[in-house]
């Protein structure tokens, strides 16, 4: 009995030798047969064996890293490849002949479509380099990816920098050949993000893909949503700082002396950070100027006004005694009195402002104050009505500056 089964072990085993034997593929057979079937290929020919077949090329994008968008440039710079496949029709075999089911060349032995990009930032860019490899079946189907870093032209919308979205494009189309020649044919409607690798400027939030038919145009749409923090910290909250310190110059005693030089120094901090602001944004109006832009030209006029009242009041307080208050700044001071006393509701019931007692007590020093006042609280209610304009327009998305 052991040596009836010893014997067929034995026997399966010498049959699976010799199978494999049969079905092993030499290096010398290999290249014999590629030489066989790609010596009499002519690559400038489409590979149909009727001239008047089109060639219908599948193809996808796989997007692996966003190098960068620069914003001022247009340009948008990233790592991705291609894979591209069609049907040649001159290559297909029968793999049960040779064991021979698939193998790679270099992509210059035989035909391949050729592709450009549509939206290029500098020059005509063709998508290969001729270094890279296709993939071959015996049905015929050839596969051929090709990855290279690309840029772009994308026009970017800085309207609502630093909380802005962009979308980019990338555009292929085929060179050389009609629509009765090739067809490109979108394997997905997105653009594959398998491998690709996070930005930490830039979230992509979706992505798409459409064709034009007269033209076999892809065209790969990428959403981009700009991650804001670091513009929030290092640009956004001290300009609000500063606007707010702009406020406390008209709490400054007139006696300090202090006051215009306070002043001067926020307009000037204020219009440093507008050029930084102005390097970091195209110089373009199209589709509109950006937010922030003008949030600090608001603040640049806010703090310019600033000095001039702070000059001019520090003109009416230091004003000689011997030069009488004229009527005008007597009825500014008192109605800006009786306004203070309503809304403070310091005025007890049954008495009233009496306007003609405190006529005569008036002076220089009282106009400059009930200026400060009055000045000071104008300043805030714009403040906030401009910041309030920006936050409607930026964050909760409503075109108050379109």
């Amino acid at each position: 009995m052991k040596i009836k089964n010893s014997g067929y072990i034995l026997f399966m085993i010498l049959l699976l030798c010799r199978f494999r034997e049969c079905f092993s593929v030499s290096y010398r057979n290999l290249d014999t047969f590629l030489k066989n079937i790609t010596g009499g290929q002519n690559i400038n020919l489409r590979p149909v064996l009727d001239h008047k077949s089109k060639v219908y090329i599948y193809m996808f994008f796989h997007l692996i890293y966003i190098q960068e968008f620069n914003e001022v440039k247009g340009k948008l710079t990233f790592t991705g490849y291609f894979n591209v496949s069609w049907v040649d029709q001159t290559l297909s075999w029968n793999s049960t002949e040779n064991g021979i089911e698939q193998f790679t060349l270099q992509e210059h032995l035989i035909w391949k479509p050729s592709f450009v990009l549509g939206n290029p930032y500098d020059g005509v860019k063709l998508i290969y380099k001729d270094e890279n490899v296709i993939r071959v079946q015996s049905n015929g189907v050839v596969t051929w990816t090709t990855g290279d870093n690309y840029e772009v032209f994308c026009n970017a919308d800085v309207s609502r920098y630093p909380f802005d979205t962009q979308i980019c494009k990338l555009e292929i189309l085929p060179w050389g050949y009609t629509n009765d020649e090739i067809v490109v044919v979108p394997i997905f409607d997105f653009v594959v993000q398998e491998w690709y690798n996070p930005q930490k400027t830039w979230d992509l939030i979706g992505s798409s893909v459409t064709k034009r038919e007269d033209l076999q145009l892809l065209t790969f749409t990428m959403s981009l949503k700009r991650n804001p923090m670091f513009f929030v910290l290092n640009l956004i909250l001290p300009i609000c700082v500063m606007i707010i310190l702009n406020i406390f110059v008209f709490l400054l005693p007139p006696e300090s002396g202090e006051r215009v030089g306070y002043a001067v120094t926020v307009l000037l901090a204020i219009a440093v950070f507008l050029t930084i602001s102005f390097d970091n944004l195209p110089a373009t109006s199209s589709p509109r100027i950006s937010s922030i832009s003008l949030l600090l030209f608001a603040d640049v006029c806010i703090s310019g006004i600033i000095v001039v009242m702070v000059i001019v009041s520090l003109k009416l307080y230091h004003q000689e005694d011997r030069y009488p208050v004229s009527t005008f700044m007597r009825g500014f001071v008192n109605v800006s009195r009786r306004l203070r006393c309503q809304v403070c509701c310091c005025m007890r019931k049954g008495e009233k402002y009496n306007e003609k007692e405190n006529e005569e007590e008036i002076k220089w020093t009282d106009v400059g104050k009930e200026i400060d006042l009055v000045c000071g609280i104008s300043i805030i209610v714009v403040i906030c009505i401009v910041n309030a304009l920006y936050i409607i327009d930026v964050i909760v998305g409503l075109p108050v500056f379109d």
